[in-house]
């Protein structure tokens, strides 16, 4: 879950904050210099204080104050005062720029110096998770510091909605992805993750434009395209489901996945026909596609499901009506009946072959192949294929 850009590989040392050059009008400013060099400070703050109060436009008195902040910052250990301190800093610099524009460049670097300095103390931070986990909020207290520094920088708030996920804070992640979001972050994992927190969270309809906007940037990432029909599903939005992939079958006809999961929708809103179409589709694009392969096959069974609802609401009629029906009555109603069994023997039949097929693709990548067996097993009883059903008995669960 860690993402730390290749910026922080970037060895610090030696890095040294730019001031303005030249000699002050100002004693205090001048004298805050020299604490600076000492390292003293709190005297220097002490004496910028004073040539603020004496004129609060100084400009150098601004600037020269945010490098004090920094140093100041970086040599205090306790993680508030810390950040406290930072965003003083910050504050110091952004009067500093709106009275003389001329230290922006050297402002700049200032921060950008100050914002590496803080990213690293996040990462150390979170190394120290793996031992104590407390210390991943404090990684997401630096990281959003860091953001403080740089508010345009969306990799902070990437790593801070990180560090807040491995630290237990799942709602306080929701944020700082967000703002990543915002600010151009397009990783995949930055969508994944804000999905499932809005998911957790009773937010499934957010999840659901959130995940549309992440598949149009990644339409071939199976893992987000399952967590978007998921994510319908949940919302209870299947009409919109069902409409979206029918658009991208229209769109993009060989697209095994959308192929895939156009017809997994269809067999839940039970449109049998029309799912086997579409599964088919899928599995004669890519013949290997275990799961197009056994919701194929699933298909088939819950049409013949469909049909053994419909023999069974027949022969219950027949039962109950047999009396008053006439004999060329009797023998029509039989006539169909027996004619479902025979469509729904043919429906357990179709589905074998593709259950075979996912069976073995499953075994293959050593997946649990348990489910497929069972399905397996019901089709060959239905066609009376008994020694194939005992030779799947075992992987099936059905031969204790």
């Amino acid at each position: 879950m860690k993402r730390f850009p290749a910026l922080l590989c970037v060895l610090l040392t030696g890095l040294i904050l730019m001031g303005a050059d030249g000699c002050s009008s100002d004693p205090n400013v001048e004298g805050a210099k020299l604490d600076l060099r000492n390292k003293d400070y709190d005297r220097a703050l002490s004496n910028l204080d004073t040539a603020l109060s004496n004129n609060p436009d100084n400009a150098e008195a601004w600037e020269l104050k945010g490098r004090v902040l920094t140093e100041k910052a970086f040599e205090t250990m306790d993680p508030a005062e810390h950040i406290s301190l930072i965003a003083d800093m910050v504050e110091a610099f952004d009067r500093a720029e709106s009275i003389d524009p001329l230290l922006t460049e050297t402002i700049m670097r200032n921060k950008a110096i100050a914002y590496v300095r803080e990213f690293e103390r996040g990462i150390q931070a979170f190394n120290r998770g793996s031992n104590d986990s407390a210390e991943y909020i404090s990684a997401a207290d630096y990281f959003g510091s860091a953001a403080v520094i740089q508010p345009d920088s969306a990799g902070a708030y990437v790593n801070q909605a990180y560090a807040y996920l491995n630290g237990g804070a799942e709602m306080e992640a929701a944020q700082p992805f967000e703002k990543a979001l915002e600010l151009g972050d397009t990783d995949v994992e930055t969508y994944r993750f804000l999905s499932r927190i809005y998911m957790n969270n009773d937010r499934a309809d957010e999840a659901v434009t959130l995940l549309e906007t992440a598949a149009g940037l990644y339409p071939g990432n199976i893992d987000l395209q399952a967590e978007l029909l998921n994510a319908y599903q949940i919302a209870g939005q299947v009409d919109r489901a069902l409409e979206t992939y029918a658009a991208a079958v229209s769109e993009n006809p060989d697209n095994k996945l959308f192929r895939y999961n156009y017809g997994s929708l269809l067999v839940q809103v039970e449109r049998y026909d029309d799912a086997i179409a579409e599964l088919e589709a899928a599995v004669a694009l890519d013949p290997e596609y275990a799961n197009a392969q056994y919701n194929l096959g699933a298909a088939f069974i819950n049409k013949a499901v469909a049909v053994n609802e419909q023999i069974n609401e027949k022969d219950d009629a027949l039962r109950e009506n047999r009396s008053s029906m006439s004999n060329d009555e009797i023998t029509a109603a039989e006539a169909e009946i027996d004619a479902l069994a025979d469509e729904r023997r043919s429906l357990f039949g179709a589905a074998i072959t593709p259950l075979e097929a996912a069976r073995g693709l499953f075994e293959a990548a050593g997946e649990d192949a348990t489910g497929v067996c069972q399905a397996l097993f019901q089709s060959y009883v239905q066609n009376n294929m008994l020694d194939k059903a005992e030779e799947v008995s075992e992987c099936a669960g059905t031969n204790g």
